[in-house]
This record gives structure tokens, C-alpha cells and sequence, in this order.
């Protein structure tokens, strides 16, 4: 299957006279995709993967076979929206783990007897913070390494958190960012992250850390100017800007 990065041959009055017929079905099944997996954040890439392997469903069509057009197109869009779906969990759930590994690093500073409610609710909503930036870094690291039609498919789709993650970065030092972009796009271990910076997997851990809540205060303040109405900073760059 192919994405949009590729031009599409153009279709004759009787194989868009095909398409148009077969897009309730095209819809039908990605509305099923979507009841069966809940995975509504990818909801605008099926529809896309769906009216893309029409297109190529027209093309490559014989009537002369005596398949009707439409059990010919829905085997295509059912392995093209399969596949759409596969590539898409692949990397939310590598996010995921990222968003993980966040939490598990965490500092839980609260006293749950004597913080009252509001200092319970803001070092929660911190750590909520932490864990989505993670996660968001994840992605954006995993869709701008992502090869070929792929990565251009991703990095098109999560343009927003790309320039959203670059935005935050451009407000940390030079060595911040290296940490996370070692760990989150060039997904390194922290003792390789500790034999990068010449220093022990702890202390590369405890930097990590830092960077990744001051990235988080970045990319919440970045936020807060955006509802605003304020422009946001500029970019700093997340590919090429690891170990060098």
C-alpha cells in the first residue's frame, strides 16, 4: 500500500464512476476499525488509507474476472486500514512505554496527611504532565526516525507535536537536550546514555530526569501562552541534535 508522499495516477470517468460507488463501503469499514478498536486519534489517517486503496482498487480492477468491484475493493481497504492501524499502535505504543518509564522516575514529594487539597491537585496534575511530555517525545522522536513513506506519513500527521516537542526543547540547554534525545529518539539505555555524557547510569538517569521536567514546564507554559493567544517560541530542531 502506499501513503500520500506518492503522486497518484489519475483515474478514467469509469473507475471514478467505481470509487464513488464504493465509499459507503470504504466508510463502513473504517467506522467498524474504529467501534472495534476505540483508536479514534487515527481516525483521519484510515479514512485516508481507505480512499487511497480505492484508488488503487480502480486502477488495478479487471471486470473481465467477474469479481464485482466492491468485494474486490474490500479486501484492499481492510488490509490497507489493517495495516494503517498496525504501524500507528506500533509507535503509540512505544510512546507509551516512554510514558512509563517517566512514572516509574517520578518523585512522589506529597504527604497525604498534611498536603491539603490544592497542593495534592497540582503535584498530580505534575506528574500527569510529566508522564504525557514523555510520551509525547516518544512519539515525535520514533515518527522524525521513521524511514520512507512511513516517516513521512508520521511526521505529516504529528506535525503539531513535532513543532510543539521543538518548541519546548529550543527552552533547554544544549546538554538537557542531548539527554532526551539520546533516551527518546535515539533510544538509548541509560548506562549508554551515562558512557555518552562520561558520567555513571545514575547520575545519567537524574539528568534525564531534570530535563525531562524542566521540557515538561516548556511545553505547559508553551501551552497556557497558545490558549492565550500568544506566539510561541522558536523552533529548535529535534533530528540531528543528539550526541553529535
Amino acid at each position: 500500500m502506499s501513503h500520500g508522499g506518492r503522486a497518484q495516477r489519475p483515474l478514467s470517468p469509469d473507475q471514478q464512476a467505481l470509487v464513488a460507488q464504493a465509499v459507503p463501503l470504504a466508510e463502513q469499514l473504517c467506522d467498524q476499525f474504529l467501534r472495534r478498536t476505540r483508536a479514534r486519534y487515527v481516525a483521519d489517517d484510515l479514512r485516508s488509507a481507505a480512499l487511497q486503496a480505492l484508488h488503487e482498487a480502480a486502477l488495478g480492477y479487471d471486470p473481465a474476472r467477474g469479481v464485482p468491484f466492491p468485494v474486490y475493493a474490500w479486501r484492499r481497504v481492510d488490509g490497507a486500514l489493517s495495516d494503517t492501524l498496525r504501524q500507528e499502535s506500533k509507535h503509540w505504543r512505544a510512546a507509551r512505554e516512554d510514558g512509563y518509564d517517566a512514572a516509574d522516575a517520578v518523585h512522589d514529594a506529597s504527604d497525604v496527611l498534611a498536603d491539603g487539597d490544592a497542593e495534592t491537585t497540582a503535584h498530580v496534575d505534575e506528574m500527569g504532565d510529566q508522564v504525557a511530555a514523555a510520551a509525547a517525545l516518544g512519539l515525535v522522536g520514533r515518527a522524525l526516525a521513521a524511514p520512507g513513506e512511513e516517516g513521512e506519513r508520521l511526521r505529516a500527521t504529528y506535525d503539531r507535536a513535532i513543532r510543539a516537542v521543538e518548541a519546548a526543547l529550543s527552552r533547554l540547554t544544549e546538554q538537557e537536550r542531548r539527554v532526551l534525545l539520546l533516551h527518546h529518539v535515539e533510544e538509548r539505555t541509560w548506562q549508554a546514555i551515562g558512557d555518552a555524557l562520561g558520567c555513571s547510569e545514575r547520575t545519567a538517569k537524574r539528568r534525564g530526569a531534570e530535563a525531562r521536567k524542566r521540557f515538561t514546564a516548556a511545553l505547559r507554559a508553551d501551552r497556557e501562552r497558545a490558549q492565550g493567544g500568544a506566539s510561541g517560541p522558536e523552533r529548535a530542531g529535534v533530528s540531528g541534535v543528539t550526541s553529535g
